[in-house]
C-alpha cells in the first residue's frame, strides 16, 4: 500500500483505481489472506474500492546439466529429463506491477 499511495502522490492524484501485483507461487503468500487484508486496509482511504489484479506466476526452472526449461510440480528439483538438479527461475516473486491512479 505505502508503494501505491506513493505512486498516487508522485502523480497528484487523489484515488487509487487499481493496483496489479506479481505473486509467485513459491512466494508464500496466501492469496485469500491477501486479498482479505487488502480490503481492510484499503477501507477509508483514497484506494477505498480498488481492484487487487494478482498476476500469478508459475515456478519454473532450468537443468543444470541438459539446460532444459520445465514448470515444476510439486516442489520436485530434479530433471524429469536427466535427473540433473533444476535451477529456480520463476516463482518466488512479490511485485507490484501496477498502479492505476486518477
Amino acid at each position: 500500500m505505502k508503494i501505491a499511495f506513493d505512486v498516487m502522490n508522485k502523480n497528484n492524484c487523489s484515488t487509487i483505481r487499481s493496483i496489479g501485483l506479481k505473486v509467485g507461487e513459491m512466494s508464500g503468500v496466501e492469496l485469500e489472506s491477501l486479498t482479505m487484508a487488502f480490503t481492510v486496509l484499503t477501507r477509508g482511504t483514497p484506494a477505498d474500492g480498488a481492484q487487487l489484479k494478482i498476476n500469478r506466476v508459475p515456478i519454473t526452472a532450468v537443468c543444470n546439466q541438459c539446460h532444459k526449461t520445465f514448470r515444476v510440480d510439486r516442489y520436485n528439483f530434479f530433471c524429469p529429463e536427466c535427473d540433473g538438479v533444476l535451477i529456480l527461475q520463476s516463482g518466488r516473486e512479490l511485485l507490484v506491477e501496477f498502479v492505476d491512479v486518477d
